[in-house]
């Protein structure tokens, strides 16, 4: 006799949990300090004398450059076109009377120079002598004092560092329905 063998498979849902997190941390405050010390940085000048010896010996002919170009440089030039004017008169001159007689202009130019020269009269005028100019300066107390620096600044956050972290569920099916027959004869078949 022929026997209807069945087996049936229930469906298996597996459900896996995860819950929900909710995570705080504080930030820990900072601290910064400034450490400066105070110090003074105040000292003293040397004292110094200038002496300026210039006015005085000007007095006397040492000029600077500057005025000796001033004093000798219009001279200089001065001098030149007059004694240049003073050639040209005297070439002329020998020319139009050295051939006359009993004229010699050489002899007399020079005796009239040396007759003008024995007849000049000298003068001597006497100056004082400017003092030098004297300066002193005195010592001083220079620099700026620092006060330095401790200041303390703490830097800290109101608000908590959060993570929250959602809860979740997965539902899956871990075994699917099933019925099986078979066909047997003479017995049951219940481990097919």
């Amino acid at each position: 006799m022929l026997r209807l063998n069945m087996r049936f498979t229930q469906p298996m849902i597996s459900i896996h949990t995860q819950l929900g997190k909710l995570e705080a941390h504080s930030t820990p405050a900072e601290l910064h300090t400034n450490g400066r010390q105070a110090r003074s940085n105040r000292h003293w000048t040397q004292p110094s004398v200038e002496i300026d010896q210039y006015p005085s010996r000007h007095a006397y002919g040492n000029d600077n450059h500057t005025d000796f170009a001033k004093k000798y440089g219009q001279q200089g030039f001065a001098d030149l076109s007059k004694t240049t004017s003073r050639w040209t008169q005297e070439a002329w001159d020998n020319v139009e009377n050295s051939g006359k007689k009993g004229r010699n202009p050489v002899k007399q130019r020079y005796d009239s120079k040396l007759q003008q020269e024995i007849m000049k009269q000298r003068h001597i005028v006497t100056e004082l002598i400017p003092d030098p100019v004297i300066k002193f300066h005195p010592p001083e107390a220079v620099g700026d004092i620092d006060v330095g620096d401790v200041t303390v600044d703490i830097t800290a956050d109101y608000k908590a560092q959060t993570n929250f972290t959602p809860g979740k569920v997965d539902i899956y099916l871990q075994q699917k329905a099933d019925v099986r027959r078979w066909l047997t004869e003479d017995r049951y078949d219940i481990y097919a």
